[in-house]
């Protein structure tokens, strides 16, 4: 299981997951083309090859975990946190530690292979921010979470593993540190201020 563990100098909280070790990687440099090619888990037909969906949005209807979805929402096959199990916090040595208890999900927001981002239609795009609130909504229901965040990497340059377009949502127990700052300073303003310092 991951953990999370306390850097007790500056107080920030890291992810012990050693499992994302085994992911999967389309954009792995060879030197021989792999035999067949490589099949991916987020294409129409494949679904069996990955978790079963949480959420999923089939215009035409039809059976969960099967092809006729515009998109797809997944637990993460190699996820940093796990949504099974106790925050149980302790102290070891130096660290406090808790169990990597929190939520890890991909978004595949179209079942088209090579679409990216900029390529998708609004009603894709609308489809994904949907699909983003209803997690969220979701996921608020934990008492163990406090914290959610989306992102999206494409590319090998960004530390994307697959090319088929997708973002993450990860829900942690912890607020971060420097999302805590930040909250902090903007209310420190406000009360000084009595202006909201995104609106100046």
């Amino acid at each position: 299981m991951p953990e999370l563990r306390k850097d007790p100098v500056t107080g920030r909280w890291v992810i012990i997951a050693t499992d994302r070790a085994m992911r999967p990687a389309d954009f792995i440099r060879e030197s021989v083309e792999p035999k067949g090619g490589r099949i991916c888990p987020f294409c129409p037909g494949n679904e069996q090859k990955t978790p079963p969906e949480i959420l999923a949005y089939r215009p035409e209807g039809g059976a969960r975990n099967q092809p006729g979805w515009t998109l797809r929402v997944i637990p993460n096959k190699f996820p940093v946190l796990r949504v099974e199990g106790e925050l149980s916090r302790h102290g070891e040595g130096l660290y406090d530690k808790m169990n990597g208890v929190g939520a890890h999900e991909v978004v595949i927001e179209s079942p088209e292979h090579s679409a990216t981002l900029s390529q998708l239609s609004e009603t894709q795009i609308e489809q994904a921010l949907w699909a983003f609130r209803d997690r969220i909504l979701d996921l608020k229901k934990d008492i163990r979470l406090n914290y959610i965040l989306i992102f999206k990497n494409h590319g090998e340059s960004a530390g994307s593993n697959l090319e088929h377009c997708h973002s993450q949502l990860i829900a942690l127990p912890v607020v971060p540190k420097r999302v805590r700052e930040e909250l902090d300073g903007a209310k420190r303003y406000f009360d000084f201020k009595e202006r909201c310092i995104f609106c100046d």
